[in-house]
């Protein structure tokens, strides 16, 4: 296949004229209303639904025309007048009660496609994050067991969220919580003596972890406990201490190995028992908010939370509390970075407003402190729900399920509904090479387009002529693909990284409808050089939208 490829060097040769159109609709927006001295009212400009009410739309004539006294429909068409003639716009018309629409025209559209070519996996990056830096942290499983299905919903949300943010330009930290001390610790290593000591074990003794999986980790604890020269030595009490520190950073190890296996890399890992040093400096700095109640220090910064047992940052006995640390944890993401993001499980909920308290006492800005919640996942083969298996006691693990669908399908699917919404899992589905499977679709259009360069003699879109994109289908598919770059940013405000599994669906939609209604290499050399041009958008666009999924974009299947 001899089609050409663009270098950075003739890339640098090559003069994109055409504007940012929503930019474009902003900063002359802006302009105007400064020049009617029009202050104080917030630019909205949106999608419609339907391409009818143009490719962009906005209601600032209904906020603004308050402001001088006249109809929306008389300044609606002030500021259309305002606009003047431009390549960008094939028509901009008003609409009752006073919306603005845009029409974006052919030549524009015609441009973008030239310019994602130019760009290719650069194509998207935006500045506004640029010299700011974020944390996201996410999965931080409980540290005594293995890592479920339910938690591992967080790994694919907290990680595309973080790829999202790089493309926005942010500098992204990667962070996972272990929480290797306290209470379950203690009881996981209680669990593990009586394990390994079956004849101490009293006759009414209920285990605090009944999986199997305890029998391989007593094995492990145990082989690491007799390497070291005081093993004969240890009372009870001391083997249950050491016990439990050996297994939670055994189940540590296991937890990020399948995250890695999930395709998710960690930059930081904090460890409780670190964060415990910091506590007492750290809760100094928030000591006006602190009272004594029922023999305990509260984090109280008013009394509704002396209603709350788990605002206490040090119990009775002398004992910082999670909470403490967790206070202690946010204090560093806070001052490290100007954006701190905790992806949580839902059942969480009701910790989040005592870590926006704790956050704004310590001095920070809790705009700058945002939190994502999760529902649970349900497992199904088609209309069965999965039970529990007992090898792992109540749980499935997210191994289980990543070793039967693979990497690309756990990710898309776990990325597939809101993040607030429940969801059911559904196995068989993942499984099947077909296309009712949303990532098998996806990724079989990726593939489609390298088939059709592989056929491709002889072809060279470096000076393609785009002005020949004129059907409906090559300017629908354009409109999918401009998209990309305002859905990064959108995403990096919102967060809701299920948007991309939607658009990847999109895109891979408007491609095949593309692809039925036109021969890509036809008789004529500059229309199929034109097309394939485009399909080299296309596949860039598919290709930059998967790799921030963590989903791969094969080019054969």
């Amino acid at each position: 296949m001899q089609v050409h490829q663009i270098c950075s060097s003739e890339y640098a040769k090559i003069r994109i004229t055409m504007e940012n159109a929503k930019e474009k609709i902003y900063s002359i927006l802006e302009n105007l209303l400064q020049n009617l001295n029009i202050e104080d009212v917030k630019i909205i400009v949106e999608r419609p639904h339907d391409l009818v009410n143009g490719d962009y739309s906005s209601n600032i004539a209904l906020l603004a025309s308050k402001k001088l006294n006249i109809s929306p429909m008389e300044l609606a068409q002030e500021l259309v007048d305002g606009f003047g003639k431009s390549e960008i716009f094939e028509k901009i018309e008003i609409a009752t009660p006073g919306f603005i629409n845009f029409y974006l025209s052919k030549k524009y559209l015609q441009s973008q496609t030239e310019k994602i070519v130019l760009e290719g996996k650069e194509y998207g990056k935006s500045k506004k994050g640029k010299g700011k830096r974020a944390s996201v942290e996410f999965v931080s499983a409980n540290p005594t067991g293995p890592l479920h299905i339910g938690n591992a919903r967080g790994g694919p949300l907290g990680d595309t969220l973080a790829n999202v943010l790089e493309k926005a330009g942010y500098e992204v930290t990667r962070e996972y919580l272990h929480n290797n001390v306290g209470g379950q610790v203690e009881r996981l290593g209680e669990t593990i003596y009586f394990e390994i000591h079956p004849d101490q074990k009293p006759e009414d003794y209920v285990a605090h972890y009944p999986g199997e999986y305890v029998k391989d980790l007593a094995n492990l604890v145990k082989e690491q406990l007799e390497g070291s020269e005081q093993y004969e030595e240890l009372s009870q009490e001391q083997f249950i201490e050491k016990a439990g520190e050996i297994a939670v950073e055994i189940m540590l190890q296991d937890i990020l190995r399948d995250c890695k296996d999930m395709g998710i890399v960690y930059d930081k890992v904090v460890k409780e028992s670190d964060l415990r040093r910091q506590v007492p400096q750290v809760l100094e700095k928030i000591h006006k908010y602190l009272k004594e109640n029922e023999g305990a220090l509260w984090f109280a910064p008013n009394d509704e939370f002396l209603k709350d047992r788990e605002t206490v940052v040090k119990k009775s006995d002398g004992e910082y509390t999670y909470f403490a640390s967790d206070i202690a944890y946010h204090n560093d993401k806070m001052s490290q970075n100007d954006l701190a993001i905790d992806v949580l499980g839902s059942n969480h909920s009701g910790h989040v407003p005592r870590l926006q308290a704790a956050v704004k006492a310590l001095g920070y800005d809790p705009d700058n402190f945002k939190t994502i919640l999760y529902q649970f996942v349900r497992l199904k083969r088609g209309d069965e729900v999965v039970r529990m298996g007992k090898r792992f006691g109540n749980i499935i693990t997210s191994k289980e399920v990543l070793d039967e669908v693979g990497k690309d399908a756990f990710r898309f699917f776990l990325l597939m509904p809101k993040n607030s919404t429940h969801m059911d899992f559904d196995l068989e589905l993942a499984k099947k090479q077909a296309t009712e499977n949303p990532v098998f679709y996806v990724q079989y259009a990726h593939s489609r387009i390298s088939s059709i360069f592989s056929k491709a003699q002889n072809y060279n879109f470096s000076n393609a002529k785009y002005e020949l994109l004129t059907t409906n289908e090559e300017v629908d598919l354009i409109r999918k693909l401009i998209v990309f770059p305002e859905l990064i940013e959108e995403i990096s405000d919102s967060f809701a990284v299920n948007s991309l599994t939607t658009y990847a669906m999109e895109i891979a939609t408007a491609f095949h409808k593309f692809y039925e209604a036109e021969k890509v290499i036809t008789d004529v050399k500059e229309e199929s050089e034109a097309r394939l041009a485009l399909i080299k958008a296309t596949q860039a666009v598919l290709k930059n939208t998967l790799d921030l999924l963590g989903v791969s974009a094969p080019e054969r299947m």
